[in-house]
């Protein structure tokens, strides 16, 4: 969740700076800190609500507060995208900036 965050800022931070479009889409922090919350439930302590000076319940009241900053992030994120657009115009175009040609010929000739 935390490297979730951290990327998003730096991400959105470079959007701002350099005026620059973003990707189509952007670190998933509010889903890393759903799955953070729900590992924590997992948890003996938690389910057994033996909470007493538990450090369980700190990293829980953590990741529940977080939510606001996730949400915040990812509602700023579509605003920038927005504002400064979009590498490539859907998430397929993007991840085709990325592969090589010859490998893609290679692939599509394989199939053939």
């Amino acid at each position: 969740m935390v490297g979730n965050i951290i990327l998003s800022f730096s991400t959105l931070a470079s959007a701002f700076r350099l005026k620059a479009p973003l990707p189509p889409y952007l670190p998933p922090a509010e889903a890393s800190r759903q799955r953070l919350v729900a590992a924590i439930r997992k948890l003996d302590v938690m389910r057994n609500r033996d909470v007493k000076g538990s450090r369980q319940l700190l990293f829980f009241a953590y990741a529940l507060t977080m939510k606001g900053v996730t949400v915040e992030l990812e509602s700023l994120g579509h605003t920038l995208q927005n504002a400064f657009g979009v590498i490539g115009q859907t998430p397929e175009e993007f991840e085709a900036l990325f592969v090589d040609p010859e490998e893609s010929q290679r692939r599509a000739s394989h199939y053939v």
